[in-house]
C-alpha cells in the first residue's frame, strides 16, 4: 500500500522539478502565481528544491540509492524543502531589479508606459 503513496510523491517531485528549471530558464511563471511573482529566477529555485526534497526520499525508499541513517534523511530532506519554501516566498516579496522587470511587465501585470 505504501508503494504507490510513494511513487505518487515522486511523481509530484519530479513535476515541480522540471516547472522549476522552465521557470528557472525562460523566467515562466505558472498561471496561477504569475500575478505574484516578481523573481522567477528565484522562483524556479524554490521549486527545484522542494522538488528535490520531495523526490530524493522516494530513491531511498525503492533502493535507487544507498540508504544513509535516519538522521540525514530527515535533517537532509527539511533542510531542502525548507530552502525552496523560503526561496519561493522570497521570489514573491522581494521587490524587482532597479531596472524593472526583465520581461518587459511591471510586476502588477500591467504593461510599463511608452516613453514620451
Amino acid at each position: 500500500m505504501l508503494v504507490w503513496v510513494v511513487g505518487a510523491g515522486m511523481l509530484l517531485g519530479v513535476v515541480s522539478i522540471a516547472l522549476g528549471v522552465v521557470t528557472f530558464r525562460t523566467g515562466w511563471a505558472p498561471p496561477w502565481s504569475r500575478r505574484h511573482v516578481t523573481r522567477p529566477r528565484l522562483l524556479g529555485t524554490g521549486a527545484v528544491l522542494t522538488g528535490l526534497g520531495v523526490f530524493l526520499p522516494g530513491l531511498v525508499y525503492f533502493g535507487v540509492v544507498p540508504d544513509p541513517s535516519w538522521e540525514v534523511r530527515f535533517f537532509g530532506q527539511n533542510a531542502l524543502v525548507l530552502a525552496g519554501l523560503v526561496c519561493i516566498g522570497a521570489s514573491r516579496l522581494m521587490a524587482p531589479p532597479r531596472g524593472g522587470n526583465p520581461h518587459g511587465e511591471a510586476p502588477h501585470g500591467k504593461p510599463p508606459r511608452p516613453a514620451a
